[in-house]
């Protein structure tokens, strides 16, 4: 296996170094950082809950660390070869030298120290789109004894044992229809199926994402200490958590009834979750929708009837990165959070319209705070004045704390792998 990653690693190392010079220039090299001019956060300890929102320039990634030690990463996003996009993307960051989930991969080792542990307890990918699972492109890593590529998640397998791994589909992949989650997904589909086959062929555990369960991702070190934690399962695939037990109904018309032309496509399908420690909350709900286009039904609005249930967060994921199509005025009059958190990859993330409403005091008149795990800075100057109200982009940390009754932000620099901190907000009390 050792021989195997230094494979893997002398590879992404030669095609990374081709690109960068290609498509991107580098950042300094940070290993000349005085320690002694920076403040670093403390590290984990029993009783904290850390919420990580990884910044990488390519893709959504999310890294927890429970209050028992349990891991899960929520997505593992890796757009390839940005050169290719029409849109203007953020440089790969902290640089172009490695692959996304390598720079993922280091992030968790360093943070998980504490721990004494570098393994992740579970992996739950919200949806099959590049920017949260993977690309398979030019910049796709090959290797002799996989059937797929290297590439987001598959390539976080090569580096970090994962126990569980969750998706919304398996093991038929038949929601809205086998056809269309295949024809939607195209090759980045096709390989995370060779993916997961190849994972259940090596009897590595895979299962489906459950609505209404507060058990898949539960505590496993020490669950009896901290009574008041739960991550709870809200929806998949056009089905909701009716707020009852484990309890669920339909939120979409069934597939039956529908043409092929008005299925629900990939992000209306996402994994949606919220985690509870104490008085805390917090809420992913990946790439879901509230936007109601002229030509569209309804039951597109995911956001109402899911922050109507869930009611008030502390701390929100934004939703579709804050794009035109969600973070809309429902969503946030039913969550007020006390922070918002835009996973940043392009030019569009996030738009003007969603963050005006973020923003809005009309909607809720609480305090609240806007952090981007990084942003474009054509975009930032796009947004003008409201963008001054987003705080310096990196890596956003969410530490919660005195047994979930108060959480602090931190920033740390996404340029640099000492991950120094660059902004902390004061210290919140949970709601």
């Amino acid at each position: 296996m050792k021989n195997i990653k230094k494979h893997i690693f002398s590879i992404v190392i030669v095609l990374s170094v081709i690109y960068s010079c290609a498509a991107e220039d580098k950042f300094p090299d940070d290993e000349g950082i005085d320690n002694s001019e920076h403040e670093f956060l403390p590290e984990w300890e029993e009783g904290y809950l850390d919420i990580h929102q990884i910044s990488t320039g390519r893709g959504s990634c999310t890294f927890m660390i429970m209050p028992d030690g349990t891991t899960m990463v929520v997505d593992v996003g890796d757009l390839g070869d940005a050169a290719g996009l029409t849109q203007e993307i953020m440089p790969a960051v902290p640089n172009p030298s490695k692959r996304p989930a390598e720079w993922v991969a280091k992030y968790i080792k360093n943070f998980s120290v504490p721990t004494g542990k570098e393994k992740l307890d579970y992996v739950m990918l919200t949806h099959f789109h590049p920017d949260h699972i993977g690309s398979v492109d030019r910049l796709a890593l090959s290797q002799s004894d996989r059937p797929y590529k290297l590439s987001g998640i598959t390539l976080l397998e090569e580096l970090l044992n994962i126990n569980l791994l969750v998706d919304r589909g398996w093991p038929d992949y038949d929601y809205p229809t086998k056809e269309r989650l295949r024809s939607e997904n195209g090759q980045t589909f096709e390989n995370y199926e060779k993916y997961v086959n190849f994972r259940n062929a090596n009897n590595k555990s895979i299962e489906k994402f459950k609505v209404g369960s507060k058990d898949q991702f539960k505590l496993l070190y020490k669950p009896s200490e901290y009574p008041e934690f739960e991550i709870r399962n809200i929806y998949s695939n056009g089905i909701v958590w009716t707020g009852d037990g484990e309890g669920t109904h339909e939120l979409f018309p069934s597939v039956e009834s529908l043409s092929s032309s008005e299925y629900p496509h990939e992000n209306l399908c996402s994994n949606v979750i919220t985690l509870k420690y104490g008085a805390f909350d917090y809420f992913s709900g990946g790439d879901m929708l509230g936007v109601i286009p002229d030509n569209q039904p309804n039951w597109h609005d995911m956001e109402t009837p899911i922050s109507s249930l869930v009611g008030p967060m502390d701390v929100i994921l934004a939703n579709h990165h804050a794009y035109s199509d969600a973070m809309y005025s429902s969503f946030i009059q039913n969550t007020e959070p006390q922070a918002f958190i835009i996973p940043v990859w392009d030019y569009y993330h996030p738009q003007p319209d969603p963050l005006a409403r973020m923003l809005s005091k009309d909607l809720y008149p609480d305090h609240r705070e806007i952090y981007a795990a990084g942003l474009v800075k054509n975009n930032e100057i796009r947004l003008g004045k409201p963008a001054e109200n987003i705080k310096p982009a990196g890596h956003v940390v969410v530490r919660v704390f005195n047994d979930g009754k108060q959480f602090q932000v931190y920033v740390l620099n996404d340029r640099s792998t000492q991950y120094e901190i660059i902004y902390k907000s004061d210290v919140f009390n949970s709601k």
